[in-house]
């Protein structure tokens, strides 16, 4: 699958925040799939008519422990 559109800076500022907590062990889950945070931008930029809600799961502490994108119907 070609997926070859520049990002805008919404995609890029998206990237950047995904990169972060997925560099500090957080997992990314797409549609209950793990994903690179690239992935998550190529996943949206293909599917850019649908519409993907982000859950920040957190623990007792308020700490991020998971990031899941799922459709939103």
């Amino acid at each position: 699958m070609d997926v070859s559109r520049r990002h805008d800076d919404t995609d890029v500022d998206l990237m950047m925040l995904l990169a972060k907590y997925h560099s500090n062990g957080v997992p990314i889950f797409f549609e209950d799939r793990p994903c690179t945070p690239q992935e998550v931008i190529d996943i949206m930029t293909v599917k850019e008519n649908e519409v993907y809600m982000p859950d920040y799961v957190t623990d007792t502490q308020d700490n991020v422990i998971q990031i899941r994108y799922d459709h939103v119907k």
